[in-house]
């Protein structure tokens, strides 16, 4: 057997004609490295031993879901899967073998791509293999599939941006007030729309928010008007918090946070975890608006692991 150091591409074109339905099924098969932790042997859709490789492969032909397998040719497991798991180069594995993008059977990039093939209409969080992230798997809750479809991440924690204003002064005009006029204006997402092509958030979309306040706020923004950010002491209510966990994407690091703009203004109390998936911050000025300074916020893939059975898994085809 031959030893691969790197993802090794190989294709395989399997044709198996089924008499019953009169057309032939092809797929492409290729060969990757990845680690077993990175599999849920668990959420296999068939399980069995083959002699031979081919064997496993021609069954994952003849199930109309498989996606990938694993067959280890050391005990002669044949494991096939519904969804294809992230790479690994790094990794032990290098017997797991994944669907390629053309052939009859195929996995949608997009929530419009999964509709149209399946015909679903009814909206959930699904599994979609975004072609700009080199069709990584990722959990989306698609939304409108039976008219327009488009993409929300299901935030699992609480994602709140604050804009503490003029209305919040309990005096006019003066800084640094250690109370305010309630309510602050508040914006929890629940839900936050993600642009799949790009990969790049729609902070201005609130169907799935939760309002405190006239006003909404950007995701990823906080506005503050108690004082210039040098006074001392002075409290400032303007704040921002970006929690990602559970959903396998973080903000990309790349992002810069700071103030956007404002008189005397700055951005303080930044934190960034080790993990790249909790982000807060406040902003303090006389007013100031803070929030992403480098571009707008894009998201990527985190090193968190989701179990496939947190969405629903749909194959394409022909």
């Amino acid at each position: 057997m031959l030893h691969y150091t790197k993802r090794v591409i190989i294709f395989l074109c399997l044709r198996f004609l089924l008499y019953s339905l009169g057309k032939t099924d092809e797929i492409f098969l290729r060969r990757t490295t990845t680690r077993i932790d990175l599999i849920e042997l668990s959420m296999a859709i068939w399980s069995g031993h083959f002699s031979r490789r081919s064997y496993c492969t021609s069954k994952c032909t003849r199930e109309p879901d498989c996606v990938s397998l694993l067959y280890n040719m050391a005990n002669g497991s044949c494991d096939l899967f519904n969804v294809i798991y992230d790479s690994d180069d790094r990794g032990d594995a290098d017997y797991y073998w994944v669907l390629e993008n053309r052939g009859t059977r195929w996995v949608p990039e997009s929530c419009l791509a999964l509709s149209t093939c399946s015909s679903i209409t009814t909206d959930g969080e699904y599994w979609v293999y975004p072609a700009v992230t080199n069709q990584r798997i990722t959990k989306i809750y698609c939304h409108n599939l039976a008219t327009e479809p488009s993409h929300f991440i299901t935030l699992k924690y609480p994602n709140i941006f604050i804009i503490h204003d003029g209305s919040n002064w309990i005096l006019q005009r003066k800084q640094c007030q250690s109370a305010i006029r309630p309510p602050l204006k508040k914006t929890k997402f629940l839900k936050v729309k993600l642009q799949i092509e790009s990969m790049v958030v729609n902070g201005t979309d609130y169907t799935f928010t939760s309002l405190t306040g006239s006003e909404p706020i950007q995701y990823g923004n906080a506005l503050d008007c108690n004082g210039e950010h040098f006074k001392d002491p002075c409290p400032h209510f303007g704040t921002a918090t970006i929690d990602t966990r559970g959903t396998g994407l973080i903000v990309d690091p790349t992002i810069e946070f700071g103030l956007i703009k404002g008189y005397n203004a700055a951005m303080e109390k930044f934190h960034r975890s080790v993990n790249g998936d909790l982000i807060s911050f406040t902003c303090a000025g006389w007013c100031g608006l803070c929030g992403p300074i480098s571009g707008p916020i894009r998201v990527k893939h985190s090193k968190e692991f989701i179990s496939a059975a947190d969405a629903k898994a749909v194959i394409c085809n022909q």
